[in-house]
């Protein structure tokens, strides 16, 4: 089986991983999946794996994050590959919920149609590291757009999914307003932890985003790094 119990760096919200297509071409510097493949000197250009779709799901209503190897909704996924996959999501029997995480978001509403066909069946999430530039570190596209593309997946009825990992410096006002109109299921929090690529915020100014989450109820879990602020879920 090529699913795996999510363990480690991953998100505490996800019970298991599963990469049908891995790899990606954002180019992430702090991306620790594309430093594993480097260390082995395996490409990390994206890659579909049709054998994964004969994965039987665990049925043990976890969330299972679609893609943790890469990035399936990158420019450099074929269409047909998409398709492959959501209709795999669309058979399945199992009471999972697949966790379509991206930093292209935009990309994935344009399957909106298609996905309204397993909204109950999947989690729209998307990486804000800060609402500032992120071009010095990442050739996805800008945080604003896919704070704007989440705020249209809720719009349309999705449920949605926030990871705030690798956190780094951001304007709170900015950052409180986005996380109101995308309205996530659940957020995740954690700093940069094996490089030094962002420019970490200080720990006032997450202890006041984290009073911000408590104030408006929002769910969120703290990373290991971040535990010791004693503010998490």
């Amino acid at each position: 089986m090529t699913l795996n119990k999510a363990k480690g760096r991953m998100f505490k919200s996800v019970g298991w991983t599963w990469n049908p297509i891995a790899g990606c071409d954002h180019d992430c510097a702090y991306c620790w999946a594309r430093s594993l493949s480097e260390r082995y000197n395996r490409s990390f250009e994206p890659q579909f794996r049709e054998k994964y779709l004969n994965d039987k799901m665990p049925n043990d209503g976890s969330w299972i994050f679609v893609g943790s190897m890469g990035d399936t909704f990158c420019s450099g996924v074929q269409d047909t590959h998409i398709y492959q996959l959501l209709s795999f999501i669309k058979q399945d029997k199992s009471n999972n919920k697949f966790l379509l995480m991206t930093k292209n978001p935009a990309r994935l509403m344009m399957w909106r149609a298609y996905l309204k066909e397993i909204k109950e069946k999947i989690i729209i999430g998307t990486t804000i590291e800060t609402n500032r530039d992120t071009s010095s570190w990442s050739n996805a596209i800008s945080t604003e757009m896919r704070k704007e593309a989440l705020n249209f997946a809720k719009i349309q009825g999705f449920n949605t999914f926030v990871s705030m990992e690798p956190l780094a410096d951001f304007d709170l006002g900015v950052i409180s307003a986005w996380l109101l109109c995308i309205d996530p299921e659940a957020i995740e929090i954690g700093l940069e932890n094996y490089s030094n690529y962002t420019t970490k915020p200080n720990e006032e100014k997450i202890k006041q985003l984290l009073d911000w989450l408590d104030e408006y109820d929002f769910t969120y879990v703290l990373k290991d790094n971040l535990v010791h602020l004693n503010g998490g879920n």
